[in-house]
């Protein structure tokens, strides 16, 4: 018994293994495709950054220096580039009106102006 086990072993173990790649390629076959669309939306740091770069000049903030010096002198504001990207179609409209997200935006463009001096 244990002869007749051990020569069909091999046998019985190869046609698994090509039976179960089979089955599994079926599977993937019928399984339906799903299209996901993630909503991503720029955190404060990638949108003060995009502003340092020069991505809202279209839009009336400076880029560079002169976002630095328009923060640093109060003529730009943390909600003006927040209203900028929503214009630019960065951002969804709801974030004109989120004060944490426009405070943490500030809290950026002051950490720009600190590592600039």
């Amino acid at each position: 018994m244990k002869k007749l086990l051990l020569a069909f072993l091999p046998a019985l173990l190869l046609s698994a293994t090509a039976i179960v790649p089979a089955a599994k390629a079926q599977d993937a076959m019928q399984m339906p495709s799903i299209e996901v669309k993630m909503k991503i939306t720029l955190t404060p740091f990638n949108l003060a950054y995009l502003a340092h770069q020069g991505y809202f000049t279209s839009q009336g903030i400076p880029d560079s220096e002169g976002l630095m010096k328009g923060f640093n002198d109060g003529t730009i504001t943390a909600a003006q580039l927040v209203k900028a990207a929503v214009a630019d179609k960065r951002l969804p409209a709801a974030f004109l009106t989120n004060d944490s997200y426009i405070a943490a935006v500030k809290n950026q463009l002051y950490t720009l102006t600190l590592s600039a001096r």
